[in-house]
């Protein structure tokens, strides 16, 4: 059975890694082109957005009903107004520790993590 597809909102560098990293575990990752406008939430079960860079996003990530994984190198006022906007997200701090990050995926694709509404910072 192919598991859900997960989307990527970073920049090029890092996405790609982000991408590989996910498909050792198993998982399909589509990566955001630049030029795409708008986030297809629907056709994917979790979102990964680094911040500030997914932050041009955040108007169609208030409106998807998927869990987003925000990745950020420092916490801010802005961040937390970006957080806020999420219904269901995660916040984790760069430099990522990858087992951290991938038990994190795991759980939410799988069920075991639920984020009731809001924001947690992980």
């Amino acid at each position: 059975m192919e598991k859900e597809k997960i989307l990527i909102i970073d920049e090029d560098g890092f996405s790609r890694v982000c991408a590989a990293i996910l498909a050792s575990e198993g998982y399909t990752a589509e990566r955001l082109l630049h030029d795409t406008k708008q986030v297809a939430g629907d056709r994917v079960g979790l979102v990964i957005a680094s911040y500030p860079f997914g932050e041009s996003y955040s108007t169609d990530l208030s409106q998807i009903n998927q869990p987003v994984i925000v990745l950020t190198d420092h916490i801010s006022r802005d961040l937390l107004s970006f957080l806020e906007g999420l219904d269901r997200s995660y916040c984790l701090m760069k430099p990522l520790n990858f087992k951290k990050f991938v038990l994190l995926v795991k759980n939410i694709m799988s069920g075991v993590q639920i984020c009731p509404g809001g924001y947690s910072i992980v």
